[in-house]
């Protein structure tokens, strides 16, 4: 990993807040990354999936990096997710959000076009050559089609900027053998809350996490609590929280996230097409886990 800023801890993947017309609600952006900076989160993921990516354009994307950057303390890193599958698309918004003053990029292996190992790493080199700030590349084989074994993913973790990974594959296993061929080239996240704690044990450096948008507080107690041995304080708080998590993703993420947040008031429930606001059945169910997580979670002491 050399010099450059590690990235490391609990990153939010933020909702984008939108109006009942669709448009950006900066107010609402806001309250939402001051909850994150208050819950004294490492880091924020602007434009990910769960932001809402591909229903964002560059413009409104480049604003929300600005904002972002702006409005948190430097104690709280911005992560920008500018990767696509358009090798060109992709330098161009790195280098714009690069501009936006964002601390490091989000760059998911390319989904459709499923390029072979020496074109990705072709993909992620032209990027990394782009721009300054450090690359984390993102493996989401449920979205992109494209599963990566651990050695593809230590030879793309070979270039000097790609210094983190989100694994999202869910399989322990292919993330504790990447980990074990990546050491001191690259830190692996956990791109699932329900493999968080589990990753930590098994070398993971952090988590990009759906759930912080609700219970931000809750994952930062987890991680300290298991950086300072106390691993039965770190699964009290995942055995509280895991059932709320296993139901933010009843439907298509962020539908349910974006639900509970309009019920705490904090967002509107708007999403843009075509992506819909969860159903009344899985809405009965979000009401009901989320009073027993919030309960839970005050129990065990991972809400201050």
């Amino acid at each position: 990993m050399g010099s450059a800023p590690r990235i490391t801890g609990v990153y939010t993947a933020i909702v984008t807040p939108f109006t009942k017309d669709g448009q950006i609600d900066w107010g609402a952006f806001d309250k939402l990354l001051h909850m994150q900076a208050q819950a004294e989160v490492d880091g924020v993921v602007v434009t990910g999936t769960t932001g809402e990516s591909p229903t964002l354009s560059v413009d409104e994307k480049v604003s929300l990096y600005r904002r972002a950057r702006t409005f948190l303390p430097a104690s709280v890193k911005v992560m920008a997710g500018t990767g696509g599958n358009d090798t060109k698309q992709s330098v161009e918004l790195s280098r714009l959000a690069q501009d936006a003053g964002v601390d490091s990029l989000l760059i998911v292996t390319p989904p459709y076009n499923k390029p072979t190992k020496e074109g990705l790493y072709a993909h992620y080199e032209a990027i990394g050559k782009a721009v300054r700030i450090p690359l984390c590349l993102y493996h989401v084989p449920s979205r992109t089609g494209q599963r990566l074994a651990p050695e593809e993913l230590a030879y793309i973790c070979s270039l000097p900027q790609v210094t983190a990974v989100k694994e999202a594959s869910a399989d322990l296993c292919l993330f504790s053998k990447a980990v074990s061929l990546t050491l001191g080239q690259a830190d692996y996240l956990s791109g699932d809350d329900f493999t968080f704690l589990p990753t930590l044990a098994v070398g993971g450096q952090g988590v990009i996490s759906v759930v912080t948008n609700v219970f931000p507080r809750a994952l930062v107690q987890l991680t300290r609590r298991f950086r300072r041995g106390d691993t039965g304080g770190a699964l009290a708080i995942h055995q509280a929280i895991f059932p709320f998590v296993e139901c933010l993703f009843l439907e298509s993420n962020p539908g349910p996230a974006k639900y509970i947040l309009a019920q705490q008031g904090i967002i509107q429930d708007s999403l843009r097409l075509p992506l819909v606001s969860v159903q009344p059945p899985t809405a009965k169910r979000l009401n009901e886990c989320f009073e027993m997580t919030r309960q839970k979670l005050q129990d065990v002491g991972a809400l201050s």
